[in-house]
């Protein structure tokens, strides 16, 4: 019997007992190895096959790091630097050690402007090299925020640190936009800097790391042509490549057609270091500005959308799952194993003022070249779920972080799932998990009744409330769009089957309730 269900009885009949259950309480249905209401986490590191580092804060200490065991048992934990903007998320390990920048943008710290941690992942002691850095070019303290939110920071192999930021004085002054770029050693050293300025451009931009590790690659909005341009950099900043339009292509299908992969909705790029290519993920959808607008959608309307480059940075291959990841998390909402694995991740049925549609979880698992081999799905009952961060396991599958939030109390903790490789490929250990291998959406919805699936050897059969059988077919494709356009408003019942090749057996996959408004 699932979690969910034993917790089910075990509410009911504490009720029946005059016990009541405390309301903050939330259900762990899936395999959950940590959970705190009072420290947060912004990211998680896989560091070696027993341990990984968990960086965060609570209200006390507003930063810290913990070490964990992938059964979730905080092994240590330490205060780190406080009262920064600290890019933990582009950190990464240099001779044993964790490092990442840290910057601040006013005057009551007394650590320098901008320096590099080195954090210790055993004893998680720590030292910082200060950056010669006169400061950032904010002369207007109303856009201060703003403008660091712009701000890229990128680690070569050799330890050195390269960031890239507006030139604020040179929009307020001469209405020029400008991106400064600058060079430090592993010992905060300056190196070379450099400042794009000549050519015509937005601030919106991403900045990431060459294939080679040690020079970068800067994509700048075109305002012009309304482009994205990929500049490919030295160890010098010294223009090696330039790919105009980077990332475009052309595809026409039911669910994502005509050009599409463009910059324009947030994406981000990461390197993968264990094979030399680029990933990007952001999201994407079949309405162009004004088609949104006109249909009142949003950006959470929009589906995941990844790519993958080659050391040109020429498109490989794309792949889409449900709903953009969470918007600010910088490209954390995919994850490399050093086996070839790449993980996809997104939310679904995004929340909606004033309805009571949750945010749930979508993991995606495919090969290097986004070939998707397996999708799986988590729609809690009574609260939230909002994922942050994905990374694998050494073991195979990965840990999700992610916020919960319960819809009656409000009441908010903090947790890190782990969904193991079985949970992709079986039925039967999904389902013990509290996870899904078929899902219906929009839901709810209108003309259109998608069943999405990854199982093989699938098929959907939909019944009215009366039991009525109304449709049933074969699910040979990812999606399998169902025309409901003549059915009753009303109440359904979906049930996805598969059968094994080798028994012949059947099983149900999934089943669930669709409502046609």
């Amino acid at each position: 019997m699932k979690k969910v269900k034993l917790y089910t009885l075990l509410a009911l009949l504490l009720m029946v007992g005059g016990v009541t259950m405390q309301a903050q309480e939330i259900p762990s249905d899936l395999t959950t190895i940590y959970e705190s209401d009072s420290v947060w986490l912004n990211t998680i590191r896989n560091y070696n096959e027993k341990t990984f580092l968990a960086f965060g804060g609570n209200q006390e200490e507003k930063c810290k790091v913990l070490r964990m065991n992938y059964e979730g048992v905080v092994l240590n934990e330490a205060p780190i630097p406080s009262h920064r903007m600290s890019q933990w998320r582009h950190g990464g390990f240099y001779d044993g050690k964790f490092r990442y920048a840290s910057f601040r943008t006013d005057d009551n710290d007394t650590l320098p402007k901008l320096c590099v941690i080195e954090l210790d992942p055993e004893d998680l002691s720590w030292t910082y090299y200060p950056c010669q850095w006169e400061g950032l070019d904010f002369n207007h303290p109303d856009n201060t925020f703003l403008y660091s939110e712009m701000i890229h920071s990128v680690f070569s192999k050799d330890g050195s640190l390269l960031i890239s930021y507006p030139v604020d004085s040179a929009w307020h002054l001469n209405e020029t936009e400008a991106m400064h770029l600058f060079k430090f050693d592993s010992q905060g050293n300056q190196v070379s800097e450099r400042i794009f300025d000549s050519i015509p451009f937005s601030l919106s931009n991403q900045f990431f790391s060459a294939p080679d590790s040690l020079g970068c690659r800067i994509i700048l909005r075109n305002p012009v042509q309304y482009a994205f341009d990929c500049h490919t950099l030295d160890d010098e900043f010294n223009t090696v490549a330039v790919v105009e339009d980077a990332g475009k292509v052309y595809e026409s299908h039911p669910y994502i057609s005509g050009w599409i992969g463009n910059f324009e909705c947030p994406h981000f790029v990461r390197l993968n270091p264990y094979n030399g290519l680029t990933y990007s993920i952001g999201c994407e959808g079949p309405l162009s500005k004004d088609e949104a607008k006109a249909e009142n959608k949003s950006r959470s309307d929009l589906d995941v959308f990844m790519r993958v480059f080659d050391e040109e940075f020429a498109v490989l291959n794309w792949d889409w799952g449900i709903i953009n990841p969470r918007m600010n998390d910088e490209g954390y909402g995919m994850a490399f194993s050093p086996e070839g694995t790449v993980y996809m991740m997104g939310w679904m049925d995004v929340s909606v003022a004033g309805s009571n549609i949750n945010d749930n979880l979508y993991v995606a698992q495919t090969d290097e070249f986004l070939n998707k081999q397996h999708e799986i799905y988590f729609k809690p009952t009574g609260y939230h779920v909002i994922p942050h961060t994905i990374d694998f396991c050494p073991d195979g599958g990965c840990l999700v972080y992610a916020t919960r939030r319960n819809t009656v109390t409000g009441y908010r903790d903090y947790c890190i799932y782990k969904i193991t490789p079985e949970d992709f490929v079986s039925v039967e250990e999904a389902h013990l998990h509290g996870l899904a291998v078929a899902t219906a959406y929009p839901n709810p919805g209108g003309s259109t009744l998608n069943i999405r699936t990854t199982m093989p050897n699938a098929r959907v059969e939909v019944y009215d409330m009366n039991g009525r059988l109304i449709h049933s077919q074969a699910l040979t494709e990812n999606v399998t769009a169902i025309d409901a356009e003549d059915w009753a408003e009303g109440v359904y019942v979906w049930k996805v089957y598969t059968t094994g090749v080798s028994t012949g057996s059947t099983t149900l996959a999934k089943t669930g309730k669709w409502i046609k408004q």
